[in-house]
């Protein structure tokens, strides 16, 4: 019953964003300032709040997630690899449905839907495994934009100095600082913070207006890319968790923000490219539509495998 409670929310909120966006209320530009908004202000302070909820006891999940989450990272370029060789992709666009498949739209949707099945303090650790969603795909996966549009790229460091992976850090410290934030900044981080889900779910269905259903069905290697994103990964992902945890919320909590559609972070990096840009964005929105199906049946899969 909460799943379904929780997909209800989002889907009428994204349905909202869809109309605030076909009476111009809430157009491109605002959602772009929205955005930045989310990424550098509100869910930083989510993350940060959440690390208040984690017990003091919890260091040695901590450590795993952050251990398993890195390796896991580090192996997604060679998986996606392997499979857009399997699909046949593009030489001009093998780098964008690579990030596709590497990016799963953690902060924006993954957030809200864990929160929802597993609690606060699940924005906490699967903020901890995600942490190198930042180091890739402000590295490794800017590269490969560049790359599919013919450019040479080169890696710069201060790409990481952003607010994101500073949260991150930051909510990896306080537990094993044995330090507990004060409800004069708790409060606010958490009042503040939790402005991201509704906003969020607002802006993806406000994206969703701005392509028509020609152009998000038309692209028919994306189906593939988007049943593997949502349904093999996360799989594949509870199954790896297992060797490394009998904890079965840690694993369901992990796998499900991995069966998220694609990031739309990988829209908005790819953006100054048209042809990247615009698949990457139709992935986005093709991938969320499916996702309400998906997530549900995932929800369920892992309640009959763990019990969660």
């Amino acid at each position: 019953m909460t799943i379904a409670v929780t997909m209800t929310k989002l889907l009428v909120t994204i349905a909202v964003g869809f109309y605030l966006n076909k009476k111009d209320i809430l157009d491109i530009g605002t959602c772009k300032k929205l955005s930045s908004m989310i990424v550098n202000f509100t869910s930083p302070l989510l993350i940060i709040s959440s690390a208040g909820q984690v017990s003091a006891d919890s260091q040695g999940d901590i450590i795993l997630l952050l251990a398993s989450g890195l390796v896991l990272y580090a192996a997604l370029p060679w998986i996606s690899a392997a499979i857009i060789r399997l699909i046949h992709v593009p030489s001009d666009c093998q780098g964008t449905y690579r990030s596709m498949l590497m990016h799963a739209n953690v902060a924006f949707m993954g957030y809200p839907v864990v929160q929802a099945l597993y609690g606060e303090s699940s924005i906490f650790y699967t903020t901890i495994f995600n942490l190198g969603f930042n180091l890739l795909i402000y590295t490794y996966t800017m590269f490969l934009f560049d790359r599919d549009a013919g450019r040479i790229s080169r890696f710069e460091p201060r790409r990481l100095l952003n607010a994101g992976t500073a949260a991150a850090v930051l909510a990896l410290i306080i537990p094993f600082s044995g330090i507990a934030l004060p409800d004069m900044l708790q409060q606010p981080c958490s009042f503040i913070g939790n402005v991201t889900t509704p906003l969020s779910m607002l802006i993806i269905g406000s994206n969703m207006a701005s392509y028509p259903l020609h152009d998000i069905f038309s692209e028919g290697k994306i189906y593939a890319v988007t049943i593997i994103r949502l349904l093999v990964m996360p799989l594949l992902t509870a199954l790896y968790m297992s060797f490394f945890t009998d904890n079965s919320l840690l694993i369901c909590m992990t796998a499900m923000t991995i069966g998220m559609p694609v990031a739309s972070m990988v829209a908005m990096a790819s953006s100054r490219y048209e042809k990247q840009g615009r698949i990457a964005s139709i992935s986005v929105v093709l991938s969320t539509l499916c996702s309400m199906a998906t997530i549900p049946i995932l929800a369920a899969i892992f309640k009959l495998w763990f019990g969660v």
